[in-house]
């Protein structure tokens, strides 16, 4: 998902980014919480909503990064920091610009980046469904590309036919998960902010590059920060479990 990383930096040929992520790789596994609205459900519980996002993803995967910050893109990196270039765009002087910018040329990112804000906030886990679903459009993407690079270094009719093949069905299949996991996170979105008290309601939204950073147990958000998480603690609204 156009993560960066270029390993070398660190001990064991690994730079600090690289740990961080697998690090956080690992933390997701632990969570608790399952989603409101499953994978596979999605198109059928928000019909409307999916369409919208077959459509038009670029302009859903903007206003969910907008939404999933409250509202406000104070704070905002281009990929939550995840990319080469982040906090290097002016994204602090423009960030409805720079955010525009990251959902049509580094769109993958931008979805996952939604993803993962939401996971890491909520204490959400992938089921083992979900997780075979978006491995096998990971799949079919990679297959695509092993195909077309050996398609232009052989030069051979065949493997250029099985090439073209295997491109058309990986992106009618990631245009399809794509649509079905923006779906999902929108849902999730909203389940949030209808399970919010007023007092939560009129917290204002971290740096977003910092969420993360922030452990609190699993069910509450680890958006807050520390000074309001004890306020926060009064009244938590219930995830589903696994």
């Amino acid at each position: 998902m156009n993560r960066p990383g270029y390993g070398g930096g660190g001990p064991g040929g690994q730079n600090p980014e690289d740990k961080k992520r697998i690090r956080e790789a690992e933390m997701r596994k632990l969570y608790a919480n399952s989603w409101a609205v499953e994978l596979m459900k999605a198109p059928c519980a928000r019909p409307g909503f999916c369409m919208y996002a077959t459509f038009c993803s670029p302009c859903v995967a903007w206003q969910q990064r907008k939404k999933q910050m409250y509202g406000s893109l104070q704070g905002y990196t281009c990929c939550n920091g995840g990319s080469c270039i982040s906090g290097r765009c002016g994204e602090q002087n423009n960030p409805e610009l720079c955010l525009a910018c990251e959902v049509f040329w580094c769109f993958p990112s931008a979805v996952a980046t939604n993803r993962f804000l939401i996971q890491d906030e909520q204490r959400v886990m992938n089921t083992q469904c979900d997780n075979g679903i978006i491995g096998f459009m990971l799949l079919m993407n990679q297959l695509a590309c092993i195909f077309r690079v050996a398609a232009m270094v052989s030069n051979d009719d065949s493997i250029e036919q099985a090439a073209d093949i295997l491109d058309c069905i990986s992106d009618m299949t990631y245009c399809s998960v794509c649509a079905c996991m923006q779906t999902q996170q929108e849902a999730q979105i909203d389940f949030r902010n209808e399970s919010m008290t007023p007092q939560q309601q009129v917290f204002q939204a971290p740096q977003v590059q910092r969420m993360a950073e922030y452990e609190t147990p699993a069910g509450t958000y680890g958006a807050a920060p520390p000074q309001q998480q004890q306020a926060q603690q009064q009244s938590q609204p219930q995830y589903p479990k696994v």
